[in-house]
């Protein structure tokens, strides 16, 4: 659509010009774009549900947050052929975190944020060798330096690849295939501020995106 609407905008310039007593205008037209290799698949174990199961209000903190987990998903990337790519975490709760930063879970009838999580990656193989976890908040631009993810959160505002060198800032290596450990880890708010008089179920819900790169 946009190069549509540049051509048809040249080519109105284009008669404007050549109308009588006009003086001739030209433009020019740059296209750009992208031909990227094989496409890449994403899985998650257990369906991508992280379950905390059953958690009893008594045993919540009342004036600090109370740490739960960590639960354990394997987390896949599979691709047609080797292909440079970073992900990036979607919060799906809009604004219900607890902590800035982190993902929500939802809100109590009464609207109260239940709480907070974390997404991270850690234990990566690359095509059968160890991967290095590094970062970039600038679109790619520039990245961090790549270190073993212990784990290496997955950022909102931000993306994460994987290198198969350590300490490099090249920004992450072309890989087939990818295999780690999604950690994730909730967080309850300080039960003094909640409303608690009945089943509050968490509400996370976060979208892990492939970027091509």
């Amino acid at each position: 659509m946009k190069l549509t609407t540049t051509l048809l905008g040249l080519a109105m310039a284009s008669a404007a010009a050549f109308a009588p007593h006009a003086s001739a205008q030209s433009t020019d037209l740059i296209i750009t774009g992208k031909i990227l290799p094989g496409a890449c698949n994403v899985a998650l174990s257990n369906g991508g549900v992280a379950d905390f199961g059953d958690i009893r209000s008594n045993s919540l903190e009342t004036d600090t947050s109370t740490v739960l987990g960590p639960v354990d998903l394997t987390m896949t990337v599979t691709c047609d052929s080797a292909v440079r790519f970073a992900m990036q975490g979607v919060d799906n709760t809009g604004d219900t975190s607890f902590v800035a930063n982190r993902y929500g879970l939802g809100r109590t009838d009464n609207d109260e944020k239940i709480g907070s999580a974390t997404i991270g990656l850690k234990g990566v193989s690359v095509d059968s060798a160890s991967g290095f976890a590094t970062t970039s908040y600038n679109q790619g631009e520039t990245w961090s330096e790549s270190v073993t993810p212990n784990p290496s959160p997955i950022p909102r505002d931000g993306m994460i690849g994987f290198a198969t060198t350590q300490g490099v800032t090249t920004g992450p290596d072309a890989v087939k295939d990818m295999q780690g450990t999604l950690e994730v880890k909730a967080y309850i708010a300080p039960t003094d501020g909640l409303t608690i008089t009945g089943e509050v179920p968490l509400k996370g819900n976060a979208t892990i995106n492939v970027m091509y790169l």
